[in-house]
């Protein structure tokens, strides 16, 4: 007993697992199909100018076409066997995912548009399009973390929402990539591209399409 407890590779190998599944929990917590319920939800949230059943009517838009459409597809692409896993851990599978989330993200934003939804949602829809299509050229070559890019994302439209209250939450930008690193999805330079687009990408757009 003693023997095993001093024994350093057998505390190795328990701080391994344990550093291994933490970056599981993260990397589903905190994944791209999650992330949009969060910020979403905090923005209608806050939102004091439209009337309940106009603000959830829109809510319901965000998240069926940031999350919903996009994660029923890719569960069925797994389930028909097109795909490996849910995360598409080939840079090939992610070809169609990405053109059924452009859809509906394009969807997604005509409707919040047109609704004359609060405007950090209506121009954060805006965001996922280009974000998403940036990623997809860049996956043709090169399989840019999605994690990464959400997150980041996610991160500078809170700060939009929350100003300086938002930065604490900066820190998941490399919990997220580093996790994405742990379990041997990405690579660091793969994360670090994808959290740059996420939040730069993010903020330049969103300071302007806001003004």
């Amino acid at each position: 007993m003693a023997s095993t407890l001093l024994n350093p590779s057998s505390d190795a190998g328990v701080m391994k697992k344990a550093v291994y599944y933490a970056s599981q929990l993260v990397s589903a917590v905190f994944s791209p199909v999650v992330l949009p319920v969060f910020t979403f939800s905090a923005i209608m949230l806050r939102d004091t100018t439209l009337p309940a059943d106009r603000k959830w009517l829109i809510w319901g838009i965000c998240l069926l076409t940031t999350t919903a459409i996009i994660s029923a597809y890719v569960v069925y692409l797994k389930a028909s066997g097109a795909v490996g896993s849910l995360d598409l851990d080939l840079r090939e599978e992610r070809t169609k995912p990405f053109i059924v989330g452009l859809a509906s993200n394009c969807a997604g934003f005509a409707l919040v548009y047109w609704l004359d939804a609060p405007p950090l949602a209506t121009w954060l829809m805006f965001c996922f399009i280009t974000n998403t299509l940036l990623v997809q050229i860049i996956t043709h070559w090169w399989k840019v973390s999605i994690h990464a890019t959400g997150v980041g994302g996610a991160v500078a439209s809170w700060a939009f929402l929350f100003g300086a209250a938002a930065l604490p939450w900066l820190i998941l930008v490399p919990i997220v990539g580093a996790s994405r690193v742990v379990l041997r999805k990405h690579t660091t330079a793969q994360v670090i591209v994808g959290s740059l687009i996420g939040l730069c990408l993010t903020a330049v757009q969103l300071r302007y399409l806001l003004r």
